[in-house]
């Protein structure tokens, strides 16, 4: 019997090849079952740990800005591959996680720290950078980034904007003269775990603003941000799937740079080799933190979902909870297991709890399973 582990992650608690690793361990106890691993993810933050299992280099870690000025400087680090690729997520550098609750500033936060991470690759020769644009803070439609490349951006007065939300809907002109020419030569790859576009009810600003801090005001302040760079960039980016990722990072970046945005989940799987791992397989256990309804827009799990049953294999899901209005057998799976169902929440957010949980859920899929 043939089992593919293919575990995106439980957010805050473990890691896509923690959960992997200890399905793994378990199976191993039993006899005539082989296993592979596809740790999964989808562009969000752990994207790019999880292309480095499968890639050869070697992790690059350096001091750069936070997504608030104001805060201490953070450590942060990409994997720079032996082909040149460099693999960056925005939550390394600008990401939510970096922020304590009470300090969440989305109007002022920036992917100025994210934009040095890359600056720090191409000094190093790459041209090819792969951008996880999952888990940011941010709201600035790449500012931050593209100021770090060598960009500026100038009010009515020809006065220099920091690059952050709030300064989006100020933005008169754009002044590419200092972008190097290395910089306009790169490709950047950028890849979303989401598809919402630029503006309106599905925006960045109306979706994910309020979860980075955002009061009613500011969201209509950031709408408005956001419908301006639409003005500028035109080619209808306020209505194209996914440049809603990341604080509207894909808007500005395709606009100036050359960039391929792409779903994050197809690209990782590919790069990962689950199609090859399917090949005979029997089972396919997959699962991330909480299995609802935004599973099936494109996450980790529906992507290994929809190529398992393109080869006729069943699936079974292992997450930490479920909603209530999420079906399993619509989605596709002939199993679904909530690990932490009773637990507080201290917890259920502890690694070495969930590891166990996820062990103990996969010894008894198993044992059903065989019986």
């Amino acid at each position: 019997m043939k089992v593919v582990l293919a575990f995106d992650k439980f957010k805050g608690s473990a890691t896509a090849q923690q959960l992997n690793e200890a399905a793994q361990a378990i199976l191993c106890g039993f006899d005539g079952i082989k296993t592979v691993s596809v740790p999964v993810a989808d562009g969000g933050d752990g994207t790019t740990e999880v292309l480095a299992s499968s890639s050869e280099g070697q992790w690059i870690t350096m001091p750069t800005i936070g997504p608030l000025m104001q805060q201490a400087p953070v450590t942060a680090r990409y994997f720079l591959c032996d082909d040149g690729t460099a693999l960056i997520e925005v939550a390394a550098a600008s990401g939510l996680a970096l922020l304590p609750h009470d300090d969440r500033d989305v109007m002022r936060a920036s992917t100025l720290g994210t934009g040095l991470l890359m600056r720090d690759a191409m000094e190093r020769g790459s041209r090819n950078i792969v951008l996880g644009l999952g888990g940011s803070a941010t709201c600035d439609a790449a500012m931050g980034i593209l100021c770090a490349l060598g960009a500026e951006f100038l009010d009515a007065e020809s006065h220099h904007l920091y690059p952050c939300g709030e300064s989006l809907e100020k933005i008169v002109h754009i002044e590419t003269s200092g972008i190097p020419q290395t910089v306009k030569k790169c490709k950047f790859t950028l890849l979303t775990d989401v598809d919402n576009p630029l503006c309106g009810e599905r925006g960045t600003a109306q979706v994910f603003a309020p979860q980075k801090g955002a009061s009613t005001g500011q969201v209509e302040q950031l709408e408005r941000g956001m419908a301006h760079v639409a003005s500028i960039v035109g080619d209808d980016i306020a209505s194209k799937a996914g440049c809603g990722a990341a604080g509207g990072i894909p808007a500005l970046m395709m606009h100036l740079l050359d960039c391929e945005l792409l779903p994050g989940a197809p690209y990782v799987l590919s790069r990962n080799g689950l199609a090859a791992a399917l090949d005979g397989a029997d089972l396919v256990i997959t699962g991330e933190g909480r299995l609802d309804n935004q599973t099936l827009m494109g996450k980790g799990p529906s992507c290994v979902i929809r190529m398992a049953q393109e080869h006729g294999i069943p699936v079974a899901a292992l997450c930490g909870a479920i909603a209530p209005d999420f079906d399993p057998v619509a989605a596709g799976l002939v199993r679904a297991i909530a690990v932490s169902d009773g637990l507080p929440l201290e917890e259920a957010m502890d690694t070495q709890v969930t590891l166990m949980r996820v062990a103990q859920a996969v010894n008894r899929l198993i044992m059903d399973y065989i019986s």
